[in-house]
């Protein structure tokens, strides 16, 4: 394996809402989603899904990649929803 960098849009494979607050300041519920690459077959990753409402999530949704500040500096992906992909 080698890391590679991915440039395009993926597609939400499966996803989970959460509704439990795990902690203070997180805002529930949340979305977690599994976002596969059309042309990087069988890479999948797991990230938060911001910038649509959990009850508007379907799979195949189009996503962009991003990232969130995590624990002790890391960045931590997530991705956002493309809003025109519909």
């Amino acid at each position: 394996m080698s890391p590679v960098e991915i440039t395009s849009r993926g597609r939400i494979y499966s996803y989970t809402v959460n509704y439990q607050r795990w902690l203070p300041e997180l805002d529930v519920p949340f979305a977690i989603v599994l976002v596969e690459f059309p042309d990087y077959p069988g890479v999948r990753v797991v990230g938060r899904l911001r910038g649509c409402p959990p009850e508007d999530i379907a799979i195949d949704d189009e996503v962009e990649v991003g990232f969130e500040p995590g624990p002790g500096g890391y960045a931590i992906p997530s991705f956002v929803a493309v809003a025109d992909a519909r």
